[in-house]
């Protein structure tokens, strides 16, 4: 799937936050493949829609975050969003936990992120 930054950005804020309210409404872990079921979307093979973006700049796509470096997204300073202390590995960490209001939570942060101005 090509991606504009800006088409990128507007999924990726669409899919968090229905995550994180589908989550805290149904009061357990919704993860990102029940947004696809939802609305009958084709799956990314990336964490995100900006995940799925930053692919199309590695000559190679791999997934050891080499395209965690042109992710549109800031996640506080840190290139990688899957650094541990990074909102997207907390939210992993607590979906695996079952924790579902701190999933909820963290999911409408994730949506909520800045752009990052240097991509």
């Amino acid at each position: 799937m090509r991606l504009t930054k800006e088409r990128a950005i507007t999924l990726h804020r669409r899919m968090w936050r229905w995550i994180g309210l589908k989550t805290l409404k149904e009061k357990r872990c919704v993860g990102k493949g029940e947004w696809f079921n939802r609305f009958g979307l084709k799956i990314i093979s990336g964490a995100c829609y900006c995940c799925e973006y930053a692919q199309q700049f590695v000559q190679y796509p791999d997934w050891s975050n080499v395209g965690c470096f042109y992710c549109p997204i800031d996640w506080g300073g840190k290139r990688k969003c899957c650094d541990g202390k990074a909102l997207f590995a907390l939210w992993r960490y607590e979906r695996d936990m079952g924790n579902w209001q701190e999933v909820g939570k963290l999911a409408l942060q994730i949506a909520e992120l800045p752009e990052r101005e240097e991509i």
